[in-house]
């Protein structure tokens, strides 16, 4: 009696073991692969690389957690959030022209390149400088981000610029105004629930199309997957972006859209 109780507390022992190294070797390959997934990025190219270095009175700096255009620009910064899977910058050609154009702009560092794993890092910018008007903004899942931290930070945020992008649900009556861009040719960006979100956008939104841009356009990363082809060259579709920006700004700034 008491060997074969033995042995089943034996067998019981044995299959906890193996139950347990089961659990352990799924963890490991779940970690392994999340690990693959979180590495595997889009690079910034080497127009983007080259903007890094300044120029056309940018300077540019690192600071806490994002990389800082500084221009002629006193009274205005933008705080933007990359596109997920993406370097942050992938989109330093675009923050130089805005920068160039009397827009600081601070391009933000985050974990994983992903905004949703930090969706106020804009917190850091906006407490540690000093300028009348705050924007942010951001592309694809970054405008995501830029949207929800507009919409909960009203009182600090002037306004908000989404590239490919909108906001995950309506956005609150006292969310300030967004400017959204968007290429004719993206093939990313899933344009049923771009309509729908366009009626629920903060009073005074402005929504401007880049005819022949697409998704991957607005940054300096090649070609995304899914996307279409554009029939306009990355540096003239961020061209006609920094345009729409800067004159969407000054219209915020000479109160023309004040709320």
């Amino acid at each position: 009696m008491q060997q074969r109780a033995a042995v089943r507390q034996r067998r019981r022992g044995g299959k906890k073991k193996i139950i347990l190294i089961s659990v352990a070797v799924f963890l490991a390959l779940c970690i392994g692969a999340s690990a693959i997934y979180l590495n595997i990025h889009y690079s910034a190219g080497e127009a983007a690389m080259q903007a890094m270095q300044g120029g056309d009175g940018v300077t540019v700096s690192e600071t806490d957690g994002a990389f800082f255009f500084d221009g002629k620009g006193e009274d205005a910064a933008l705080v933007f959030y990359p596109g997920g899977k993406v370097d942050s910058e992938a989109y330093a050609p675009l923050m130089k022209r805005l920068a160039a154009g009397g827009i600081d702009c601070f391009l933000l560092k985050l974990p994983f390149r992903l905004a949703v794993l930090d969706m106020n890092a804009a917190d850091r910018v906006v407490s540690g400088y000093d300028y009348k008007n705050w924007l942010v903004g951001g592309h694809s899942l970054g405008g995501v981000a830029a949207a929800s931290y507009s919409d909960s930070h009203a009182d600090k945020i002037s306004g908000s610029v989404l590239l490919a992008s909108y906001p995950s649900g309506k956005m609150s009556e006292n969310a300030p105004p967004v400017l959204s861009v968007y290429g004719t040719r993206d093939g990313v960006m899933q344009q049923d629930k771009f309509r729908e979100a366009q009626p629920h956008l903060p009073k005074l939104s402005v929504t401007e199309q880049i005819s022949g841009g697409n998704h991957a356009g607005f940054g300096d990363y090649g070609a995304q997957d899914g996307d279409n082809e554009a029939t306009i060259s990355a540096d003239k579709q961020q061209e006609q972006t920094a345009a729409l920006v800067l004159s969407w700004v000054q219209l915020l700034q000479s109160k023309m859209l004040s709320r």
